[in-house]
C-alpha cells in the first residue's frame, strides 16, 4: 500500500456544515486573492464552502479555500460582508485534528484540481501553517515521503515564498512562470520591485528580465567598490622567473640533483635573489 495513504484518516470524516466567524480562522493570513476573486465573491457572494478542522479554543484550520477566506475578509474590513461570517464545512473526528491528517487532506483536495506550481505551494504551505513555522524541516520531509513529491521540489516551491507581495499575486494568477518566479526570488527587494514595475506597464517577465535585473544589481554593487581594488598589480619579474626555476628543480629526478644543471638552476634562483 502506498505511503500516502497514511496522511489520510483512518475512515471518511464526519462533515457539517457551519457559518463560522472571520475572526476565529487560522491559517489564511497570507493568501493573495485575484481581483477577479475579490470581485466575484462581492457580487455573488461565496459560491463554495471553504474546509476547515476544528483545532483548540474554539478556533478553526482552514484546509482548503485560502484565498475565498481572505477576499472574504478583506470584503468584511471594506464594509462589503457585513455577515462576519464565512460558510465552511467542517470536518470532525479525531484524525481530522492530527497535523499529518490536516496535511493530507489538503493535499488530497489539492489532487482533485488543475496541478500547478502556484496551487502546489500553496498547498505545501497550508500543510506547513498546521505544523507550524519552527517544524519546517520536518515537514518537508513528511511531505516528499508520504506524497511522492521530491524534496527538492518542495524547497523550491518554498523559496517562491521570497517573492515581493506584487509578484507573488502575478506568480499565483499564472501570469509569471514558475522558472522566472524562482529566479525571481533570490534577487533583492528593490530589484524585485523593479520587476514589479516593469510587469504593471504591461512587459512579460522573462528569464532575460531577471538576469538584467541581477546584473544591474552587481553593476551597481561594483560601482560602490574603490578603483583601486580593480587596479592590475604587476609582479616583479623576479618572483615568476624564481617560481619556474624552482619548479623546474623540484621536477629534476632524485639522480640529477648533484648533477651540473641543478647547480646551474640553483645559481639561477640565487642571482634572482641578488637582482
Amino acid at each position: 500500500m502506498s505511503d500516502q495513504l497514511l496522511l489520510l484518516p483512518q475512515t471518511p470524516p464526519a462533515v457539517r456544515r457551519q457559518a463560522i466567524s472571520l475572526d476565529r480562522l487560522d491559517g489564511f493570513e497570507h493568501a493573495q486573492p485575484s481581483r477577479e476573486l475579490h470581485e466575484l465573491i462581492r457580487r455573488l457572494g461565496l459560491l463554495q464552502p471553504i474546509v476547515v478542522t476544528a483545532t483548540s479554543g474554539g478556533r478553526y484550520q482552514v484546509i482548503e479555500g485560502r484565498r475565498r477566506a481572505k477576499a472574504i475578509h478583506l470584503l468584511a474590513d471594506e464594509g462589503n460582508w457585513p455577515a462576519g461570517t464565512i460558510d465552511a464545512l467542517v470536518l470532525q473526528g479525531a484524525d481530522a485534528r492530527r497535523r499529518v491528517v490536516r496535511g493530507g487532506l489538503t493535499l488530497a483536495l489539492h489532487a482533485t484540481r488543475t496541478q500547478s506550481p502556484a496551487s502546489e505551494l500553496q498547498a505545501i504551505e497550508t500543510i506547513l501553517q498546521t505544523g507550524g513555522e519552527e517544524d519546517q524541516a520536518n515537514t518537508v520531509k513528511e511531505i516528499a515521503a508520504q506524497t511522492g513529491m521530491p524534496v527538492q521540489t518542495v524547497r523550491r516551491r518554498l523559496r517562491l515564498r521570497s517573492l515581493s507581495p506584487g509578484l507573488r499575486r502575478a506568480f499565483d494568477a499564472g501570469q509569471i512562470p514558475a522558472s522566472v518566479a524562482e529566479a525571481a526570488a533570490r534577487l533583492p527587494a528593490e530589484d524585485q520591485a523593479l520587476l514589479e514595475r516593469r510587469l504593471a506597464s504591461g512587459e512579460r517577465l522573462t528569464l532575460a528580465a531577471v538576469r538584467d535585473a541581477a546584473r544591474g544589481q552587481a553593476r551597481a554593487s561594483g560601482e560602490q567598490l574603490p578603483d583601486a581594488l580593480f587596479a592590475d598589480r604587476a609582479a616583479a619579474w623576479q618572483t615568476t622567473v624564481r617560481g619556474h626555476l624552482e619548479a623546474a628543480i623540484q621536477a629534476l629526478p632524485s639522480a640529477e640533483h648533484d648533477s651540473p644543471l641543478a647547480d646551474t638552476l640553483a645559481e639561477a634562483v640565487a642571482q634572482c635573489d641578488r637582482t
